[in-house]
């Protein structure tokens, strides 16, 4: 009676306070008796209709597996004597579309045999959850390889752009220290790379120097004259060196 529950474990709690009062019941005593006290009065009064019934609305969930609708399915059967095309015709009706499709698909057309069915039903469900998989797989390959593509397209923007601020912070100290003398170490040439010259010379403004520069963009006679008499390079217009030496010249070479 440990193994009772709901309705019939109070029915039999019952029995046992009356035996309390003096009230002996007999299958206490008796295994028959109790087995028979049993079925008076929680059995089921109609097996074959029910499990018809239980058959009859049997569906198979759409994320199921076959396994759990074939288990359902051949406990109501135990209860039924039905024949083979019944239960073939019960079995087909309670699958999925996704199933369905396939065995009506069939070159040969559905089984009328229902152990055929049975088979083609777990089959075509197998290769449905298999496919699943590959497709699961193959979809967490591509996510993980537009990750990695999304990361390395943002740590060459990040690389591009310190590179250019870089490069654009050293150009500027160059131009506004043009009136201090320069140190021998200073004079020395800075090998950047070509790439980040010439991002700076799409970025550094233009200026006007038309009223400088003559037709063949030298400098003309009263601007290459006023360099020569304040001692200023030809290049940079900066003090105390010469076109030849002129740092920023080199730089632009290299």
């Amino acid at each position: 009676m440990t193994y009772l529950s709901g309705i019939a474990q109070d029915w039999f709690e019952v029995a046992l306070q009356q035996e309390d009062l003096s009230y002996t019941q007999l299958w206490l005593f008796t295994w028959h008796l109790f087995m028979e006290e049993l079925r008076v009065h929680f059995r089921l009064l109609d097996l074959v209709g029910d499990a018809t019934n239980l058959i009859d609305n049997l569906r198979m969930k759409p994320r199921d597996k076959i396994s759990t609708y074939n288990m359902e399915f051949m406990w109501y059967t135990v209860q039924l004597n039905w024949g083979d095309t019944v239960l073939c015709h019960c079995f087909y009706q309670g699958l999925p579309n996704r199933l369905q499709d396939l065995i009506a698909n069939r070159e040969q057309g559905k089984s009328i045999s229902f152990y055929a069915m049975y088979q083609l039903a777990i089959t075509f469900d197998s290769c449905y959850w298999e496919r699943n998989r590959e497709r699961d797989r193959f979809c967490n390959t591509e996510k993980e390889a537009a990750d990695s593509y999304h990361r390395k397209q943002s740590r060459m923007a990040q690389y591009s752009a310190s590179s250019q601020s870089s490069a654009l912070s050293c150009l500027q100290s160059s131009t506004t220290l043009p009136q201090t003398t320069p140190s021998q170490s200073s004079l020395k040439p800075s090998r950047q790379p070509s790439s980040i010259v010439k991002s700076l010379s799409l970025s550094t403004p233009r200026i006007d120097l038309s009223d400088k520069l003559g037709r063949d963009g030298k400098l003309n006679s009263n601007e290459h004259k006023r360099h020569i008499n304040n001692n200023l390079c030809l290049y940079c217009r900066s003090k105390n060196h010469k076109v030849d030496g002129c740092p920023r010249k080199q730089l632009v070479r290299a």
